[in-house]
This record gives C-alpha cells, structure tokens and sequence, in this order.
C-alpha cells in the first residue's frame, strides 16, 4: 500500500499536497519501531493504555473439580500437579513424558474441540524449594499418569481464591502482595529453545514458565496447512514464471509447511505456542533488578524478551491456566 501511494503521489501529474502527506505519514507508520513492532502498532498500544482502566478485578474460585477465573468473562480450567520424580526438564530430553503429552494433544485434536493446553513451572522464594509444575486444559481430559488433578494448584502464588486487584502500569501489575512483570518470548518454537529454558529454570528463582499452545481440532489443520502450502507454492511458480529466483530462505520455508501439512495428515495435532516468563517480587524497586538479571540472562542463553511495555495486564491474563484472551 505505501509503494502504491508513492508510486500515485509521483507518476499522477500535479499530484495534490495531501497525496505527498499521506504517502510520507504511511511510510512513517509502518517503518520498524522498537522491538519487532511497527511505529503505528506502538501508537495503537499505548493509546489502548491510556484510554483504559487502571483498576481490573481477578476472581478465582473452586467449581467442583475445575478451576474458574474471571477476568471480563469466566472461563473454566481443568489443572492437574506433575508427581515429580526429579526435575521436569521443559527442554524436551524428556522424551517419555514429552510423547505422552503430544499424544494426549493429538487425541484433543481429533475429538474436534479447540483446546488450550498450559504447563506452568512456577518457582518458590526459597531456593532450594522444588517448583511447582501445572498442567491446564479447557476442557477435562485423562492426562498422563504422571499428573493428578488438583484444582487447587492452579491458583498462582501472585494470586489467591476469591477476588484480587490488580493495578496496571506500564511497566508491571501491583497486587496486594507482589508486583510482577510478564515478558513474552519472541518468535517461540516448541523444541528450539530448550536449553535456553534449562538454563532460566535453573538459575532464577522467582520466576513462573508459562507455556501455552492452542491445539486447532484436526479437520481445521488440515485446511489450515493445505491453504498455506497452495498459497506460497502458487507464489513460487508465479516468481519463476515471472523470471524471479526464489531465495533459499524462501525455498526452505515451502519446505517446512510441506512437511507440516504432512504430519498434520498423519495425525499429528497443530498448535500455536507461546511462552511467557512471569517476573515477581514485593516492591519495585527489587523488580527492576530481578526483570534486569532475568534479561540477561536469557540474552546469554539466546533467548530474545519482549518487554510488554503498556501492555502488562493483558500478558499477565494470558499466561494464566486458560490462557483467557490469548
């Protein structure tokens, strides 16, 4: 769209002043901003902030054997504790208890719900105090016989049953007796950052993982990833046929979503991943050192952080069991 009204601001003759402005003002907007962002996402974000509510009520109650959370809508959660038998590794060297949990996805997939699926490694003040390990799911399911259901230990330390505020800022949420800050993992991909992952479970312990994945019914993948691979093979043979040669980033690219649609075929079950680490401490102050070291440490590791600048309370809500709005 910008090269179009650049393209029309130039070639029409006597082009109108308003033409010019509006093509310069487009350029601007969509130019790279801090962090991944467009300088228009940047401006979208903070009036949103600006405009909203400071003040946000979090309920948590116990329904039977499920875990409801309300935040501008209820949304019910099935949470079930890890039996540890040692440290859960989230890089994936796990491959029993890995399988298991792919498995268990597949078969929600294929029962054609769309399911959201959360594992929470929540660390403790102290130490040399195990973490917690939570397994979340929107709809009650037989999970794997390493996990038992709890309801009650899907509740965060942050957070208790009953009603708690939260107060937004912009660089954190105050409540009664933390305040915290989420960051968000950039460009997430199950398998791929596992020993970065070891490496902040080990060293950082005030911190909660919170690992989400939406698992698209089986029908709907399929779809999903047929589309894909008709749209960027159609654009491969209109580039060659054109006289363009594709990069091998590209060709590599069509690669992957071939090979995507044909695990999908065979039944394997497509998801959409997100990785949150939640930062917690009792003042500010403490915060800003705890979030500094977390940063550096996952840039040594190779992790890259998104920083969620005015946009605290609603990543705190997605990292959630449920992962509401997400």
């Amino acid at each position: 769209m910008v090269v179009g009204l650049f393209a029309d601001a130039i070639l029409r003759p006597r082009s109108h002043w308003w033409e010019w402005l509006a093509a310069v003002l487009a350029g601007v907007l969509t130019a790279p901003g801090p962090g991944a962002q467009s300088w228009w996402d940047c401006i979208s974000v903070e009036v949103k902030y600006r405009l909203r509510r400071r003040l946000t009520w979090i309920s948590v109650e116990v329904d039977g054997d499920a875990l409801e959370f309300n935040v501008r809508g209820t949304r019910r959660v099935w949470c079930y504790d890890f039996s540890h038998r040692g440290r859960l590794d989230l890089a994936g060297r796990d491959e029993v208890l890995a399988g298991r949990l792919a498995r268990m996805a597949e078969a929600l997939a294929a029962a054609g719900e769309h399911v959201h699926v959360a594992l929470h490694v929540e660390s403790r003040d102290d130490a040399d105090a195990p973490a917690r390990t939570v397994l979340s799911l929107t709809v009650p399911a037989m999970p794997p016989p390493e996990w038992r259901r709890d309801p009650r230990v899907g509740v965060p330390l942050t957070l208790s049953t009953g009603r708690t505020a939260i107060v937004e800022r912009r660089h954190y949420v105050r409540m009664p007796q933390h305040v915290t800050r989420t960051l968000r993992v950039a460009g997430f991909a199950a398998g791929r950052e596992g020993a970065a992952l070891e490496v902040l479970s080990e060293r950082v312990s005030w911190l909660t993982l919170s690992l989400h994945a939406s698992v698209v019914p089986a029908a709907r993948a399929r779809r999903v990833t047929s589309r894909a691979v008709h749209r960027v093979g159609s654009d491969a043979q209109l580039a060659r046929g054109a006289g363009f040669r594709w990069s091998a980033r590209r060709e590599f690219e069509l690669d992957a979503l071939r090979q995507r649609e044909q695990t999908v075929a065979a039944g394997a079950a497509l998801c959409q991943w997100a990785l949150y680490v939640v930062v917690r401490a009792t003042s500010p102050a403490q915060l800003r050192q705890r979030v500094a070291s977390t940063i550096e440490v996952a840039h040594t590791a190779g992790l890259r952080l998104d920083c969620g600048v005015a946009t605290q309370r609603e990543w705190f809500v997605y990292q959630l069991p449920g992962g509401q709005g997400w």
